[in-house]
């Protein structure tokens, strides 16, 4: 004798007629609805009426042991005695979306499979079409954020990446973070204008948008301007790593030149003992490095008086943004670094201050409760990853989709 064990079918509602075996070698479910009634598609009352079978359909179902699964199906039909004709209603099942060719069942489960992964790849692995990827997508995955799933937006972020590598085709990211500090994907706008940002800010619920404490971007006058028309009360945030490359930038242009002068004007041993290889022991911050190293900098910025103050005049403000203190505390020591640049004589900062200048509100909100943009960057991150992967993905809202899937999957979250 053959052993055997039973397998739940896990499908409500029905009970099985009969099994057999396909050509291929998949399992064929013969089911009939345990309910006998529907709800009028037109009158939307139950109706209980028996009118017939239609004709039957056959169903992808989640695999068993490596073997495909199908269900047939004959669905029932009902009329309605309470409309004037009389009309007749297919009766609908709770684990079976009207006109889809799997149930809700095997929906998830593709979409699950998408989780790091590409539409082709799961194409091929599970034996389905390509459109029948994409159709479960669309049908467990929503193109755009449901208002419902929140109940307060303490902190947005904004920022962009580009669609096209080198072709500044940006879109921009809209995020948050719920409850349990997770990232959440808002929308995925197909540009970074102004009035593309207004019109999605202003789309979100008022009751949602009063909640909205902060939001963290980075210095795109677009994105503070949309702020400022459309949460007039949210605190816009300069992520404090974006003026961070601004300012060493300045740093690491002046020490290019600085390496062209005293390559012409030092003997070629000193220049290679001391100068050559400094590269990352400069970009470094001095606390981090060894003993070696730090050593190593300082030979190097003997050389270089200018270039040894503009080393130093970044430390410090680094320092300033490392030190936890108040908005007006942090205002006023980037003020006092302000004066000792404009002392110095330095010209490496000049575009820096100007930043400075127009920024310094924004900037300066940091301090308050010392949020950023790490969470838009982490996500930025993943996102190039899931272009990559998917060698292009150039549509919005199939990305939007897809990173709703990616991070559930992360998470170990339901499709369902």
């Amino acid at each position: 004798m053959t052993a055997t064990f039973q397998i739940p079918l896990d499908i409500p509602d029905v009970h099985i007629l009969s099994t057999r075996s396909g050509e291929k070698g998949e399992f064929i479910l013969e089911v009939e609805s345990s309910l006998n009634a529907t709800t009028c598609r037109r009158c939307g009352r139950e109706i209980t009426e028996f009118h017939g079978y239609d004709q039957p359909i056959l169903l992808r179902h989640l695999p068993v042991f490596g073997r495909d699964v199908w269900i047939e199906i004959r669905p029932k039909r009902y009329r309605c005695p309470h409309c004037d004709d009389h009309p007749t209603t297919t009766q609908r099942l709770s684990w079976h979306e009207p006109r889809s060719p799997h149930t809700k069942a095997f929906d998830a489960w593709l979409v699950s499979m998408l989780g790091n992964s590409t539409v082709s790849d799961v194409s091929r692995r599970c034996h389905v079409g390509h459109d029948a990827v994409e159709g479960a997508v669309n049908r467990c995955i929503r193109a755009k954020v449901d208002w419902a799933d929140y109940t307060q937006l303490r902190t947005l972020g904004i920022d962009e990446i580009a669609l096209k590598k080198g072709h500044k085709d940006f879109v921009a990211i809209i995020t948050t973070l719920d409850k349990n500090d997770q990232v959440c994907v808002l929308a995925i706008l197909p540009n970074r204008l102004k009035e593309t940002v207004v019109t999605f800010l202003n789309s979100i619920p008022a009751h949602l948008k009063a909640t909205v404490k902060r939001v963290c971007c980075d210095m795109h006058e677009g994105y503070s301007n949309a702020i400022k028309e459309t949460l007039p009360h949210a605190h816009i945030v300069v992520d404090r790593f974006h003026v961070a490359q601004y300012y060493n930038k300045a740093v690491d242009n002046l020490r290019k030149e600085t390496l062209t002068t005293l390559k012409k004007n030092l003997p070629e041993d000193i220049y290679q003992q001391y100068c050559q290889g400094m590269l990352w022991p400069f970009r470094h911050h001095f606390w981090s490095l060894d003993a070696e190293q730090q050593a190593q900098v300082s030979h190097f910025l003997g050389y270089a008086p200018e270039l040894k103050q503009a080393w130093l005049l970044r430390h410090e403000l680094t320092a300033t943004f490392m030190k936890y203190q108040t908005k007006a505390e942090a205002k006023q020591q980037l003020d006092a670094w302000k004066q000792k640049v404009t002392e110095s004589g330095l010209s490496c900062f000049d575009k820096f201050l100007t930043l400075l200048e127009t920024w310094q509100d924004s900037i300066t909100n940091y301090f308050e409760d010392r949020h950023t943009s790490g969470f838009v960057e982490g996500l930025n991150n993943k996102l190039k990853v899931i272009k990559r992967r998917c060698y292009g993905l150039l549509d919005v809202k199939r990305f939007f989709q897809q990173i709703q899937i990616d991070l559930r999957f992360a998470r170990g979250q339901s499709f369902a």
